[in-house]
């Protein structure tokens, strides 16, 4: 698995105001672990959302009317949302400052290596054993 990531900035606004920092960030995947992913069925699978996303799913799941519920549910699927599949086709992301874009960044990388991770332990599933040394085990 790769992670092709391009960073890039724009004056925003009517006005050519303030800068908006953006990371373009895309997963190559093998055909191994594409085979995984969808053996699995792990396409579907959130790795990041947006801030704004969080929100509107933690107010729908507080909510005690079914209208407004619905209504928050709605507002969140508007936001960003990144799934293992999207990231193949690939993600712009427009951040207000540095700091929002480095912690997007991290966490969609963050969340690869995890994935990366879990589909290396996904290949041991075929009926082999392994043997774990403890004493080389580091903690």
């Amino acid at each position: 698995m790769q992670l092709l990531v391009k960073h890039s900035q724009r004056k925003g606004g009517a006005f050519g105001g303030k800068t908006i920092f953006s990371l373009n960030i895309r997963a190559q995947y093998s055909e191994e672990e594409r085979a995984l992913i969808n053996g699995l069925d792990l396409g579907g699978s959130v790795i990041y959302d947006s801030a704004a996303t969080r929100d509107y799913l933690q107010k729908g799941a507080t909510e005690t009317s079914n209208i407004r519920g619905f209504g928050y549910l709605l507002l969140s699927k508007m936001n960003l949302s990144i799934t293992i599949a999207s990231l193949q086709k690939g993600h712009t992301i427009d951040c207000k400052d540095l700091a929002e874009l480095v912690e997007c960044e991290n966490a969609i990388v963050g969340t690869c290596k995890q994935l990366k991770q879990h589909l290396e332990v996904a290949k041991t599933f075929d009926g082999r054993e392994i043997a774990v040394d403890l004493d080389e085990l580091v903690i």
